[in-house]
């Protein structure tokens, strides 16, 4: 959110996010975002966490529970007070983690790059060597039949897409931020 509804002195306030510091006590009302991580000092809800943990369900956060920054509390309104605002939160964590990941490169992307441009050239030039050889053979309609079906079968697009998705799955990058996700919830 923008805004939060800072509480001083018993009475609240709207406030940018940018105000906030370390042990504020905002007020997060039924259907709004919780604008900082920190931890429930009165009341009770069902916290809509999907966009930090892609958990599809409320989660039920009580008092002494943490909540994160961006998350949405359902059916109640809660205090929180705030422990960690701006850079410091959970969701800027990951999206830091996520712009870390984003911009490395690494020796199986290259070597993937690579082997989808060698994949490339010979899909071409196999294309171009089966419509020359159609065309003398005499038939031009099968002559493009056969050329686009190779230039499908030997498309290089799927080597390129695949390994970066399978590295991305399985990279030690994927483990740590579940662990830090898991670890900045608790």
């Amino acid at each position: 959110p923008d805004e939060a509804e800072k509480v001083i002195d018993g009475t609240t306030r709207t406030v940018a996010i940018s105000e906030l510091v370390v042990d504020d006590v905002v007020l997060v009302r039924a259907g709004a975002r919780v604008p900082a991580d920190g931890t429930i000092l009165d009341g009770a809800a069902e916290f809509d966490e999907a966009m930090i943990t892609g958990e599809s369900r409320p989660v039920f956060r009580d008092t002494g529970d943490k909540v994160v920054a961006g998350t949405v509390a359902t059916d109640n309104t809660v205090r929180i007070r705030v422990e960690a605002t701006g850079g410091n939160t959970a969701l800027a964590g990951i999206q830091r983690m996520v712009a870390d990941a984003q911009e490395s490169s690494s020796r199986a992307q290259a070597l993937a790059d690579r082997a989808a441009a060698l994949l490339f050239w010979f899909a071409l030039i196999s294309a171009l060597i089966t419509a020359v050889v159609w065309t003398i053979i005499g038939s031009p309609d099968d002559a493009v039949v056969r050329t686009v079906t190779v230039l499908v079968i030997a498309c290089p697009h799927a080597l390129g897409l695949a390994i970066p998705l399978v590295i991305a799955i399985s990279s030690e990058r994927a483990a740590k931020s579940g662990v830090l996700i898991k670890d900045r919830m608790a």
